[in-house]
């Protein structure tokens, strides 16, 4: 778990590599107080590659074979960032990233693996592997799909291009046509591994050509590859597993590197021209132990990599055995020749090879050994301190077993302790306040006019400060819009944990430069605002807007109107779940994409169909916002919840019990509500009081415009859904 000790420097991990991976899980086990570690991925997953011809052939799921990512970062008292990197300043020593500001370091590890190197030859390649295994259905089901045999060639003779060819005929229809290319068959491998693998290969009807691929040109009739003696071989599709090179931002980087643009680091795996960075993987150049680009390699370096970045960002010396890297020249080498339903494996070492089942359940026992390290992780739970018993029963109703409560709207206080405060204060009614308590914006006159103001925030609920603040922009936001209005101005108050303040003064400017990214947008300038230093990172909004020429309330709701929301529910589950370390595969991703998502568009398209009231769904939950737009129109509803739409992965963790901080409070709202004998689905009926951060706009539409509304914001990109309709006052029903 994350020490309480104040951060003074920074450790930043580039990629989620199989090296990088067992560094988070050492630092998890052997905290080094006061670094702050950090990992930047462009993805939230990291593949295992000596499962993915597994994967491929069938033996596998493709959970199976990834390691998520921010569970284990959450382990280790981690930042998780996702974002791609674009280059990297080593002078400044910052990382630049796409589409928001880089990030600083004072220490950098980089376990980014590699690219292909194709050299402009058209066709699909094995690495990056998340990248092919996002081809790798379509590429299937195109040729599971052909009403005559197709033709597949694979380029690269090596083991991995061999275990893939193997792993493709097991998938594919038996009639599809594989060949595999190379100069070589197992370059470096034994020749009584070759004769295995031949043999294997004739078996399950796998030519192998030996010659180099020259070109590769893709027609609408597939690919014609041309080989080094001359000859060309037309192929449907052709797959590259291949040599690779540096990506472009690292070979451009300034640091010294290889001829193919990876940096050279010696056996502390250290960059020879910088001390500050260190390489392992695919990414790094071994100097003087030069060595085929191998998964291997990055597996057996993680020990001294997490060593060596332990003592160098304390500034001690890398001494002694343990700091240095020794990469073998002959290790076992598993090779998978068998399907799901004749499981088989080569297994070679140095002039020795053999070939059987055995050497199959070796394989993956070894490889599901690895993963369950990584993936098998401990509850991360917080538990609550221990109360005396006569005292429990001052604890709020709603409080958990533990006491790991929520970020973001999931923080809010509940509405019933809410409503108690306001109606002890006096009454804030004045003549030039047009709308006050209770509407989602306040409106004031002014000599000139009248001016909406609202005020929204939370503490963090995600690690990146540049995210946080996107989030935190809309959702503020969407309280103006939820009145029609448009955005002007806004103030900030920024809470920041007291660390170095060189890296106070770097979250400041991340979390801040995402707000005005978002508020820029929307011609909303920051003119000020205030910054403290606290406990955790938090940021809140005071935004204004000038009013429409109708401003929308939540009172103007009619009787036959039809319900209609633009966003699907599921961030409080989520990102409860996440705090947790729950994985679930896409949903934390498909979460912050719709948290970082603008409500303007939907509120354009509203407005042309003559929205007769609005609001915005956040931390009270559906339930709890439409209650007060039936109270507020003197209607009552009927709610089809099979129709209400919900995020990917929110309904599977609602129905294993999670739930966020407030959505105990949030359900009392639902005895206002009959539930009619035909729900049966309780985890979709909790999820309507799950807290929305930066959630959709709930709408009533006139019935006759409510189809056109609907086809009009799907048609811009808006996953809206209608949900119901408005009935006379008295009965509210969900059926």
């Amino acid at each position: 778990m994350q020490s309480n000790t104040p951060a003074v420097r920074d450790l930043l991990l580039v990629g989620g590599g199989h090296s990088h991976v067992q560094v988070l899980k050492h630092f998890a086990m052997n905290p080094v107080h006061g670094v702050r570690l950090t990992l930047v991925s462009d993805a939230d997953v990291s593949p295992y590659s000596g499962m993915v011809p597994g994967y491929i052939a069938g033996h596998y799921a493709l959970n199976d074979i990834h390691i998520p990512l921010e569970p284990l970062c959450r382990a280790a008292g981690a930042r998780f960032i996702r974002a791609t990197v674009m280059g990297l300043d080593v002078v400044n020593k910052e990382l630049a990233l796409r589409d928001r500001p880089g990030l600083r370091y004072d220490l950098l590890s980089i376990n980014s693996g590699a690219s292909p190197n194709l050299n402009g030859m058209a066709g699909i390649a094995v690495k990056p592997i998340t990248q092919f295994l996002a081809h790798w259905p379509e590429l299937k089901s195109a040729i599971q799909g052909r009403e005559t045999p197709a033709v597949l060639g694979l380029v690269g003779a090596g083991a991995g291009g061999v275990e893939v060819a193997m792993a493709c005929r097991a998938s594919l229809p038996p009639d599809t046509q594989i060949t595999l290319l190379g100069p070589q068959l197992l370059p470096g491998l034994s020749q009584r591994a070759k004769l295995l693998t031949k043999r294997s290969l004739e078996r399950k009807r796998i030519e192998y050509v030996a010659q180099r691929v020259t070109g590769s040109v893709q027609s609408a009739e597939g690919y014609r590859l041309q080989t080094l003696d001359g000859a060309e071989r037309r192929v449907d599709h052709v797959l590259w597993v291949t040599d690779v090179q540096a990506p472009d931002w690292l070979a451009a980087s300034g640091l010294a590197c290889d001829a193919r643009g990876f940096p050279s680091v010696g056996a502390d795996l250290r960059s020879i021209s910088d001390t500050s960075v260190f390489v392992a993987g695919d990414a790094a150049h071994l100097q003087g132990q030069e060595r085929a680009k191998a998964g291997v390699y990055a597996v057996r370096a993680a020990p001294v990599l997490a060593h060596n970045l332990a003592l160098a960002v304390q500034g001690k010396p890398l001494t002694g055995a343990s700091s240095r890297f020794k990469a073998q020249r002959s290790f076992l080498t598993l090779i998978g020749t068998g399907s799901v339903d004749e499981p088989d494996a080569i297994a070679t070492k140095g002039p020795f090879a053999l070939q059987g089942k055995l050497f199959w359940r070796l394989k993956d026992r070894i490889d599901r050994r690895f993963m369950a390290r990584y993936c098998d992780l401990p509850d991360m739970t917080a538990a609550a301190e221990p109360v005396l018993p006569n005292l429990t029963s001052e604890l709020a109703a709603d409080l958990p077993e533990d006491l790991m409560r929520c970020g973001g709207c999931g923080a809010k206080l509940a509405a019933d302790p809410l409503s108690r405060v306001l109606a002890r204060l006096p009454d804030q009614a004045a003549e030039h306040v047009a709308l006050g308590i209770g509407d989602d914006a306040a409106q004031v006159s002014h000599g000139s006019g009248s001016t909406l103001l609202s005020v929204d925030g939370f503490r963090a609920m995600i690690d990146d400060p540049y995210l946080l603040g996107r989030i935190c922009a809309h959702h503020s936001l969407n309280d103006l819009f939820a009145m029609g209005a448009t955005p002007t101005a806004a103030l900030a108050l920024a809470t920041l944990p007291l660390m170095a303040q060189r890296m106070m003064e770097e979250d400041l400017f991340q979390l801040l430069s995402g707000a005005v990214d978002v508020l820029n947008a929307h011609g909303a300038p920051l003119v000020g605002g205030h910054s403290a230093e606290g406990a955790e990172l938090s940021i809140a909004l005071t935004v204004t807007g000038a009013p429409a020429e109708v401003t929308l309330t939540k009172s103007g709701g009619q009787v036959g109107d039809v319900l209609l929301l633009t966003k699907p529910l599921g961030t409080g589950v989520i990102l409860a779940a996440a705090m947790r370390g729950m994985h679930l595969a896409g949903s934390v991703p498909a979460c912050l994409a719709m948290m970082d998502t603008s409500n303007a568009v939907s509120l354009g398209v509203l407005q042309q169909y003559g929205v007769n009231a609005l609001t915005d769904v956040t931390g009270f939950g559906l339930i709890g916002h439409l209650g007060e737009m039936l109270r507020a129109s003197h209607c009552g509803v009927e709610l089809r919840l099979t129709e209400v739409p919900i995020l990917t992965g929110a309904l599977e963790l609602a129905q294993q019990g999670v739930r966020s901080s407030i959505q105990g409070a949030n359900a009392q709202a639902l005895s206002d509500f009959t539930v009619t004998a035909s729900v049966k689905d309780s985890a979709r009926l909790a999820l309507l009081s799950d807290p929305q951060t930066s959630g959709g706009l709930l709408a009533c539409i006139p019935s006759e415009h409510a189809d056109a509304c609907l086809r009009a914001l799907q048609e811009v990109g808006i996953p809206a859904s209608i949900i119901g309709s408005l009935l006379p006052q008295g009965r509210q029903v969900i059926i």
